[in-house]
């Protein structure tokens, strides 16, 4: 489509009576901006192109993941003593190989 028509197009009146009105807000969203080494912005946009998805879905699709991994990761608690024994008890195992 050139500009003329694109200008045409534009112009025709358009038929709203099957439209439906979304009555449910969109949640907020930010844009945050970085810089990533070359290496970084290339794979990222490689890997996005594979998926056929743009670099800011990839992206936004890595943070979720990241989010998952860290809501995994939980504070354990446990004795000095008991660390050292293991760490003992994994050297000799170790060095009976």
């Amino acid at each position: 489509m050139n500009r003329d028509e694109a200008i045409r197009a534009a112009q025709e009146p358009i038929d709203w009576s099957g439209a439906e009105v979304e009555t449910t807000p969109r949640k907020a969203t930010l844009v945050f901006s970085t810089r990533l080494p070359d290496d970084l912005a290339r794979w990222l946009v490689e890997e996005a192109s594979r998926r056929g998805i743009n670099p800011s879905v990839m992206l936004r699709e890595l943070v979720a993941d990241g989010k998952r991994a860290a809501a995994e990761d939980r504070m354990v608690t446990f004795r000095l003593s008991d660390l050292h024994r293991a760490v003992s008890q994994l050297a000799y195992r170790l060095s009976d190989r």
